[in-house]
């Protein structure tokens, strides 16, 4: 807040067009410092207020704040999707499309959160270490023979792989 209000006393100093800030106040001509919006800030400082449409009759105080506070799941979930599993809106007008990439995107978080939840590691952390396992498939065309090349797994994925009950 101190910031804010420094940069609105510079602000007032050196008056440029189009520059409101939060803590100053104009009447056309004068730029000045809004006292009252400062010392209003000043008394809610600290204080976190929960808006809600709901009555208290039908949800508590207490579980309004508790919802509140678990929101950041949602949240990371959304995170979880967008960033690490690359997941991105689609462009279909048939429903079944829509309704097929949905569930795609809902089991591959899903089955995300069940990765992190038994292996204790977040999901970008287990695709950087799966994208490291790759096979090589050769075929010998004077013997018509498939010749599959691994590269080794690294310890780290060996115990990921354990932790899923996963064989190798």
């Amino acid at each position: 807040m101190e910031k804010q209000i420094e940069k609105a006393k510079y602000t007032i100093a050196n008056p440029s067009k189009n520059k409101k800030l939060k803590f100053t106040i104009s009447n056309r001509q004068v730029l000045g410092l809004n006292d009252k919006l400062i010392d209003k800030t000043r008394k809610l400082l600290g204080i976190k207020g929960y808006f809600t449409n709901l009555k208290e009759s039908a949800l508590g105080n207490q579980t309004v704040i508790k919802r509140f506070h678990e929101l950041y799941r949602i949240e990371q979930a959304f995170r979880i999707s967008k960033n690490d599993l690359q997941i991105r809106p689609i462009f279909h007008v048939k429903e079944d499309p829509i309704n097929l990439h949905l569930l795609i995107c809902i089991m591959a978080l899903a089955l995300s959160k069940h990765i992190e939840l038994q292996t204790q590691i977040s999901i970008k952390k287990f695709i950087t270490e799966s994208k490291k396992v790759t096979d090589a498939r050769l075929l010998n065309t004077l013997t018509n023979k498939e010749i599959r090349i691994r590269t080794k797994i690294s310890p780290d994925f060996i115990k990921i792989i354990e932790k899923l009950n996963l064989s190798h």
